[in-house]
C-alpha cells in the first residue's frame, strides 16, 4: 500500500525547496507512466495478433511494448527507494513499508500498490 497520508507530509515539509518538489514530482509521475504503458500494451495486445500481423512483426512489437514496460517498472521501484530515502530524512512514515526490491516477488507487490495508488488518485480528483 502506497500511504498518501506520507506523500502529502513529503511535500509540506518540502514545499519551499523547488528542486526536491521537483525529485518527488518526478517520481510520482513515474507511478502513472508504468501505468501507462501497461494499458498502452494491454490494449495493442487486444487489438492485435498474428491474425492481423506477421508473426515476426508482433513479437517484434510485443517485446518492445514489454521492455518499455518493465523499464517503467523498475523506475517505479527506484522512484518509491528515493520517497522512502526522503521520508527517512525528513522523519516521515515511509510512503511504501513493504520491501523494494528488484526480485520478482517484491515486483508484483510493488506494481500492485502503485497501480491500486494510481486508481485511487484518478477516482478521487477534483470535478
Amino acid at each position: 500500500m502506497i500511504h498518501k497520508e506520507s506523500i502529502q507530509k513529503l511535500i509540506n515539509t518540502n514545499k519551499d525547496d523547488a528542486e526536491l518538489l521537483g525529485l518527488i514530482e518526478d517520481c510520482l509521475s513515474s507511478f502513472s507512466e508504468y501505468h501507462s504503458c501497461i494499458y498502452g500494451m494491454e490494449i495493442w495486445l487486444s487489438l492485435y495478433g498474428y491474425h492481423n500481423l506477421s508473426k515476426e512483426n508482433y513479437q517484434d512489437k510485443s517485446t518492445a511494448l514489454d521492455k518499455s514496460r518493465s523499464t517503467a517498472h523498475n523506475a517505479v521501484i527506484s522512484s518509491i527507494g528515493i520517497l522512502n530515502r526522503l521520508c527517512d530524512q525528513n522523519n516521515i512514515s515511509p510512503i511504501y513499508e513493504g520491501i523494494v526490491s528488484v526480485e520478482r516477488l517484491y515486483r508484483v507487490e510493488i506494481a500492485d500498490a502503485v497501480l491500486a495508488y494510481v486508481e485511487d488518485i484518478v477516482k478521487q480528483r477534483q470535478k
